[in-house]
This record gives structure tokens, sequence and C-alpha cells, in this order.
């Protein structure tokens, strides 16, 4: 898996993954921003959502439930001191669907989160990460 990036001139990122699709990436106004895009922590909230949620969304089919609706509401909250990375995250999920239990519900998101979900993984990971560069 592949990410590019492209610097704006200010502190926003014209992001593009190997999918060949881009968004954009800024700072927040207050942090010397132009606000033209999500954070990045707003990026890794997104990320552990829509992995959680194809996960449930399937491990819901698979047990022959149909959804009518789901949504989520994220709320990250960061450290105090640099470098301000996530201390804890709450997760409320808003479902509706013919034959959905609590019990249903409940295994769905605990083998997410458990088992599925690379974003969740990655959060409890301590990721190797190396870098090269080239000054030109």
């Amino acid at each position: 898996m592949k990410a590019s990036l492209k610097w704006d001139g200010v502190l926003g990122f014209e992001a593009t993954g190997g999918s060949g699709k881009a968004i954009v990436t800024d700072a927040s106004t207050g942090a010397g921003g132009r606000g033209l895009g999500p954070t990045p922590m707003e990026l890794i909230l997104f990320g552990l959502g829509g992995c959680m949620g194809i996960d449930v969304v399937h491990i819901l089919k698979k047990s022959r439930i149909q959804l009518t609706s789901f949504s989520m509401e994220l709320e990250g909250e960061r450290a105090m001191d640099n470098p301000r990375g996530f201390t804890r995250i709450k997760i409320q999920l808003v479902l509706k669907g013919r034959g959905l239990t609590e019990a249903a519900i409940s295994r769905a998101v605990n083998l997410s989160m458990e088992k599925y979900c690379s974003v969740r993984s990655s959060l409890k990971a301590e990721v190797v990460t190396e870098y090269s560069f080239e000054n030109i």
C-alpha cells in the first residue's frame, strides 16, 4: 500500500493513495493552516471508523442481518504533551435493521476491534517507521 503527498506551500497536502483517489489534508486555522481539509488526526478517526464499519457490515451480513441504517460518531482524546497522540477514542454506533440484536452488534464490534480491523491493530502496535530523504 502506498501514499504520495504534495505540499501546498502552507500547511496542507494533497494526498493520493495507491488507488489513485486524492484528498486534501490541512492543519487547522488555529495551528496556522487554512482548514482546507481534515487534519491528520481526523484522518486517523476516519480510518478507524471506516475500517470498523466495513467489518461490522460484513459480519452482520454473514449473520443474515439486514441493516437499513448505520452511522458512527468517534471522539478522540489527545495527550496534552507532544506528540499529542490519542489516549482514548470513544465510538458510538447507531444501527437499525431487521433481525438486529444487542448480542449480534456486540459480537460484530468485538470481532472487528480484536481480530479484523487493521487500523485498530495499527493503533495498538508500535509500528516500525523508517525514512529516507533527498535534498535537491
